[in-house]
């Protein structure tokens, strides 16, 4: 509904205390950080003068940019280890208390933790491995399980090495055309769908030329255990063994580790959830500055915050002092970052709108008219009882089976419209005489569906004006909010043109046509001389700030673009009704396929087929087109939207440094 209030905070304290002040700051969850060096060299960063204040006034002379003097590299690789066996839980204690703040006992206390399950981790680590290469052995060995020759012959050669490779059908006729180029006796032991098991020979002092011949077709070394005694069979049977062995050691294993962890959890939850605060309190620190006896600090926070915020930073440290500054007292070149406040109907729309850019601080937040102008566009062009329930439904899974709030949200809504208007329509799952239209049925009434469907962009685009006369009132900018083509004098034209097609089209005389002409003429002279008029109020003259030959040459074709655009974002929105008739269209089509065929199981599918391309491709053309007709057709009259997003720090977005 509103972008929320911000006001700055600048905070002083001991430099000693920069990590107690910048954690309690991050677990807030409410502050923008801003550079406090350049806050403070333009002059924003202002200290009132008592005798409390004197030596951080003299202190600040001092000044400089504050940067990390950790190392976090063996820490983090420690914390890395350990939180593997939560993650791989997945039950960790999110809103764990007990964090430690003291970044040596930390250390001290991850070292303790890591000596203990580094042991049992590397060693599970190792039978893992080993485990996987006895897997990789027994797969490899049905390759020459034909072969009845102990494995021991192969390892006591002393002039000639055996060696498996896979290759592709095509590779082997070209190796067979090229044996007697190959210093090693070649033979296929094993044939796959498209491939081919060699056993290769190779004399060892000629190893390198057969090696070279057969990298260059691409070949594939297998790997077969040589270390074991007895036929491959025999030895599959050692191996299998030997899984079982391995097996129920990786279980003992596991169950060690299961039993560290319960015994270490709270431990290990606290550890991994100081470390993240460890590292978002170090990004914070990139936007400190410091002195030789203080720290500086400058931030926004959401006014309806502000007085919690303080209260935990003071609760935290009593040393610190705390300055508000309102966004009215800053420098002009310094932008308030925007945080969107809405309900929870329009919330999920506010991601259309950072698409498309987050609002400035000064302007209107749009995303309730663009949540309901959107939600109707696209509930008009998709109206259907059937198929807008299961765009619900494919809401519903989105946001609790996906966790996407956002895009499940807006399914969900759009769902709800859709079949809104499919009762209005008299239309479930493409049929229309199942249920009596509430309103209209689209087929049958094409010319009002279309007539319906300009009006309502009229409508919009009058209230797109309203927005736009709104936000140049808000930003200060005159000359736009009054004369600008979406201002108050370009409002006054558009409403003036539709009275005059309204009045061509049917034969009603509501305005005089003369004086109508003549206050178009006017309004569009108010236009094209919006800037000297502008001037001329603000008691600067009737002056222009380029050559005048040069101003009217643009104003004039601004003027001729304003009243194209305001003819062709008007006819824009006849495709909101092409929409609604191409949606039942579609499935007529569909419907005359159904009665082609020759049983009811054909038709059936071809219903089904129908409704399910109706839902997938043709609900994304009607999501772009809805978005189309917001982004070209309204928001480029009234929406800047070059804002900066408000982004705190919490512990969850510090990133490793």
């Amino acid at each position: 509904m509103a972008i929320e209030k911000m006001m700055m905070i600048n905070m002083v304290a001991p430099v000693n205390h920069m990590d107690v002040v910048t954690k309690n700051v991050v677990l807030t969850g409410m502050f923008h950080p801003i550079n406090a060096l350049e806050e403070i060299n333009s002059g924003n960063f202002k200290i009132s003068t008592t005798e409390d204040n004197l030596d951080t006034l003299i202190d600040v002379n001092y000044v400089r940019s504050y940067s990390e003097k950790r190392n976090y590299s063996k820490i983090n690789k420690e914390i890395n280890n350990i939180s593997q066996i939560v993650q791989d839980r997945d039950n960790r204690d999110k809103k764990c208390k007990d964090l430690i703040f003291d970044y040596s006992q930390l250390q001290s206390s991850v070292e303790e933790i890591s000596d203990k399950y580094r042991e049992l981790h590397e060693e599970l680590t190792a039978i893992k491995a080993q485990k996987e290469k006895l897997e990789e052995y027994k797969n490899n060995l049905k390759y020459i399980s034909k072969l009845d020759i102990p494995m021991e012959h192969f390892s006591e050669l002393k002039n000639f090495e055996m060696q498996l490779y896979k290759i592709n059908d095509e590779k082997l006729n070209i190796l067979k055309a090229n044996y007697e180029n190959i210093p090693a006796i070649v033979d296929k032991v094993y044939k796959g769908d498209g491939y081919a098991v060699i056993l290769v020979l190779s004399i060892k002092e000629l190893k390198i030329d057969s090696d070279r011949m057969l990298n260059s077709l691409n070949c594939e070394k297998i790997d077969i255990p040589m270390n074991y005694e007895g036929n491959p069979n025999e030895v599959m049977k050692k191996i299998n063994e030997e899984l079982k062995e391995v097996s129920s050691k990786a279980a003992i294993l596991e169950k060690n580790i299961d039993k560290f962890y319960n015994e270490n959890k709270q431990d290990i939850e606290v550890m991994v959830e100081s470390f993240d605060l460890e590292k978002s309190s170090a990004k914070l620190k990139e936007y400190v500055a410091y002195s030789n006896e203080f720290f500086y600090l400058s931030g926004w926070v959401p006014k309806s915050s502000l007085k919690s915020f303080e209260e935990k930073i003071k609760n935290a440290d009593r040393k610190i002092i705390i300055l508000e500054k309102k966004t009215e007292d800053m420098k002009e070149d310094l932008r308030p970052p925007t945080k969107l406040k809405n309900n929870f109907l329009v919330k999920p729309f506010e991601m259309m709108v950072n698409m498309y850019g987050v609002p400035t601080y000064e302007e209107s937040d749009p995303t309730t008219f663009l949540a309901l102008t959107y939600m109707i566009m696209f509930g008009a062009m998709f109206g259907d009882v059937g198929q807008g329930a299961i765009l619900f439904l494919a809401g519903l899974l989105m946001k609790y089976k996906m966790n996407n709030n956002t895009a499940g949200g807006i399914l969900q809504r759009l769902g709800i419209t859709s079949t809104i208007f499919g009762f209005l329509y008299g239309s479930i799952f493409g049929f229309e005489h199942v249920i009596k239209p509430i309103l209209i049925s689209p087929m049958e009434n094409i010319e009002t569906v279309l007539i319906a469907a300009i009006i309502f962009g009229c409508g919009i685009l009058l209230v797109g004006f309203v927005y736009g006369i709104v936000n140049s009132i808000k930003s200060k900018n005159l000359e736009e909010g009054l004369f600008g083509h979406n201002g108050l004098a370009g409002m006054a034209f558009y409403v003036l043109l539709l009275l005059f097609a309204y009045s061509t089209i049917t034969s009603k005389n509501i305005v005089n046509t003369g004086v109508l002409i003549v206050l178009l003429v006017v309004l569009m002279a108010l236009m094209v001389l919006k800037q000297p008029l502008t001037n001329l109020l603000m008691k600067k003259g009737f002056t222009f700030s380029e050559k005048k030959s040069d101003y009217f040459i643009e104003s004039g074709f601004g003027a001729l673009e304003t009243l194209l655009s305001m003819f062709s974002n008007t006819l824009s929105f006849i495709r909101v009704g092409a929409f609604v008739l191409n949606h039942v269209g579609l499935f007529i089509a569909f419907s005359a396929l159904a009665n082609m065929m020759s049983n009811s199981a054909g038709s059936i599918f071809m219903y089904i087929l129908g409704n399910v391309i109706i839902i997938v491709l043709e609900g994304l053309i009607v999501l772009i087109q809805g978005l189309r007709l917001e982004y070209y057709e309204l928001f480029s009259k009234y929406y800047d939207g070059s804002g900066l997003e408000f982004k705190p720090i919490t512990i969850n977005n510090g990133e490793y440094i």
